[in-house]
């Protein structure tokens, strides 16, 4: 029921292209949308190739919405079960990680399955779910070595560690974690000199590994492009690209402010407000346990979300979907908390743990589940469906995923006078079958009557800071009148009663999207 989120045409159309031997954009590394565009390959779709002097999202409009339309919706589902598999696949990494114990393996199983945001994103053509799978997978590949010296498995690691690079530069942070997971094999071997010499073989072998996945992944553009560089030069430009990406100042939203500035909060507050509380509480719970017991947790348990999480602090606040590689590590020291306190005994009960296991696991299922189908959407019950436009935006409510309700909702209603206010998402809902017309300077004044007012949350939140145009209407009469309806979590509608009167006031630009 979701349509195209804001960047997945885009991943789908530079996946399927590099199936052609075309590279469409060396903005992002492009492992994960040539699997998710895996399946498209196969189908019988028009492929023209893109224009050379058209942008990443022109060629997308043209491959995804003009060239292949009736095909859209086919090929977005097909990507999104790519993603799903990998979904999937992180709940069998923790399954693994957890199946000793039957206790911690239905804790790990109810949190990884009924986490919000794992689900909001398992079900996206975006780079995040692959890139939390490969990333976890290399770490536990890295602390399988400690085992004993095993080139294939190193190189194995360092292979796993491209992946998770080759979806998103993030993954970088892998390195420094490794560093100091070496460190803390080494402190535990009492600094053992003997042990050296092999961890230099594994760490090279690893590289070895990391450098050939990386050559093969830009291999096309040695091959077709007419520059012909080397593999691992494309990877520089690609690094390079990101790096002057993070310091453009993407506008983003915060605590019912857009500005183009990041704040250290928002992160924390993300993770707050878009996460169930019980996991929240049984995060800090496990966080200050692990603290008073400094052994409880094995080192590579908290040192990956721990740099993770603070590589992610200054980059810029687009969403808590940069904080996905963290949830595996912390579902498994959670899931080992609730092990304790499935254990713990009051002199009164000593049923008292036990029934806080329980409670908090199906606080935590109920929680979700309350809220499907809208996942990207999820708040917690910190904050009432209300107040979720003053506390964030983007990817943390608004990637326009309800834009085919609205055109189902307008269907249904019987609506046929339609204005439409729109910023954000993939399409407009006229792809949809829905017509609309755009706002007027006279409807700045007031609705006029006789019409139906759509308006989507990403107006209010970011459009003014990306479109000026959009600042009136923003700014209308919409924010003070309470709206007869909202569709999915971010569009609200208002019906004005009455007979349509002409109209011959200059026509706004009043819809911007993709």
């Amino acid at each position: 029921m979701e349509s195209p989120t804001d960047d997945e045409p885009i991943e789908l159309t530079n996946g399927y292209f590099y199936w052609q031997g075309i590279q469409t954009s060396n903005l992002h590394p492009p492992l994960s949308r040539i699997l998710q565009a895996l399946p498209i390959r196969f189908l019988a779709i028009n492929h023209q190739p893109p224009y050379a002097d058209q942008n990443n999202q022109l060629q997308a409009i043209n491959f995804f919405f003009n060239t292949n339309q009736n095909e859209f919706e086919l090929m977005t589902m097909l990507g999104r079960w790519m993603t799903l598999i990998f979904g999937l696949g992180i709940g069998l990494l923790l399954f693994i990680q957890t199946r000793v114990n039957r206790v911690i393996a239905l804790a790990g199983l109810m949190l990884w399955a009924f986490e919000p945001t794992l689900l909001a994103y398992s079900g996206l053509c975006l780079a995040d779910i692959p890139m939390t799978f490969f990333f976890l997978a290399a770490v536990l590949a890295f602390k399988s070595r400690f085992s004993g010296p095993n080139p294939i498995r190193s190189c194995g690691t360092g292979i796993l560690t491209a992946m998770a690079v080759g979806c998103k530069l993030s993954a970088l942070a892998l390195i420094p974690i490794f560093v100091l997971l070496e460190l803390s094999n080494w402190k535990k071997k009492n600094w053992n000199k003997n042990e050296i010499a092999p961890s230099a073989v594994d760490w090279l072998w690893g590289s070895f590994g990391f450098i050939a996945f990386i050559c093969l992944l830009y291999l096309p553009g040695t091959l077709w492009e007419s520059r012909h560089l080397f593999p691992m030069v494309y990877f520089e430009e690609s690094l390079q690209n990101m790096m002057g990406y993070t310091h453009f100042h993407h506008p983003t939203y915060f605590l019912g402010q857009a500005s183009r500035q990041n704040h250290w909060l928002y992160f924390p507050l993300a993770f707050a407000l878009k996460t169930t509380i019980p996991l929240v509480v049984l995060t800090l719970a496990s966080v200050i346990y692990g603290i008073y017991q400094r052994s409880f947790f094995a080192p590579w348990l908290w040192i990956p979300p721990l740099i993770l999480f603070l590589s992610i602090l200054p980059v810029q606040n687009l969403g808590i979907r940069y904080l996905l590689p963290i949830f595996p590590f912390l579902i498994l020291m959670t899931a080992s908390f609730l092990n304790l306190l499935w254990k713990w005994k009051l002199s009164q009960s000593v049923y008292a743990g036990k029934l806080l296991f329980l409670g908090f696991l199906l606080w935590h299922v109920v929680s979700v589940v309350a809220s499907a189908p809208n996942m990207i959407s999820y708040f917690n019950e910190f904050v009432s469906k209300e107040k979720r436009l003053y506390y964030l935006s983007d990817s943390n409510l608004d990637m326009g995923q309800d834009n085919k309700r609205v055109a189902i909702a307008a269907e249904a209603k019987g609506w046929r006078n339609i204005k439409l206010a729109q910023f954000g998402g993939a399409i407009d809902p006229s792809i949809y079958g829905m017509y609309w017309e755009p706002w007027t300077q006279k409807d700045l004044i007031g609705p006029q009557p006789g019409h139906v007012y759509l308006a989507n949350a990403l107006l209010f939140q970011l459009g003014p800071i990306f479109e000026p145009t959009l600042l009136p209407i923003a700014e209308s009469w919409m924010i003070h009148t309470h709206p007869t309806g909202q569709i999915g979590d971010t569009w609200f509608y208002f019906e004005i009663p009455g007979k349509i009167a002409p109209d011959s006031t200059t026509p706004l630009e009043s819809v911007h999207y993709f």
